[in-house]
């Protein structure tokens, strides 16, 4: 009988270690989970906040003229900026002034004139911009990119997004 007693109390320990063990694994991954949902609710914060300084950047195209492109391919720094003005970090620079606004940073680059836009009448002038907005917020980070069509008289059609993407 005394040695049953010693069994029982072996099994019993034997138990209770191993729903230790499968408290602290779960236990462990609610915090990776919860990890992961923070993370997640960050990257989609900053996601719709670049999401309104591109859309403001936009705005700022019909409200004022921009010089034709000295550099019209997407901006290489694009994921790098953290400061208004040309980027000096490491990596390609594409030596153009990005503007500070609305927490984040933005780019215009006048891409020129056509008269085969997608969206827009055939034959309508239009000048066509693209628009990259930038928001970074701890280690996320969100860059947009958009190319607006502005018709050159502007009587006959509103500015219109033709293209957007996401690139980070």
């Amino acid at each position: 009988m005394r040695g049953q007693r010693g069994l029982v109390l072996l099994i019993s320990l034997t138990m209770v270690l191993l729903l230790g063990l499968l408290g602290l694994s779960s236990a462990g991954s609610a915090l990776q989970q919860e990890r992961m949902a923070r993370n997640l609710r960050t990257s989609l914060q900053v996601f719709d906040q670049a999401h309104q300084l591109l859309q403001y950047a936009e705005s700022r195209v019909q409200a004022q003229a921009w010089p034709p492109c000295a550099f019209c391919l997407p901006p290489p720094e694009a994921g790098d900026v953290t400061h208004g003005g040309v980027y000096a970090g490491p990596g390609e620079s594409s030596g153009l002034d990005w503007q500070a606004g609305a927490g984040g940073f933005y780019l215009v680059q006048s891409l020129g004139a056509s008269t085969q836009a997608r969206h827009m009448p055939r034959g309508l002038e239009v000048s066509l911009y693209r628009v990259t907005a930038v928001r970074r917020e701890g280690m996320a980070r969100s860059v947009l990119e958009s190319v607006i069509a502005q018709p050159v008289d502007p009587t006959l059609s509103p500015a219109q997004r033709i293209l957007w993407r996401q690139i980070h």
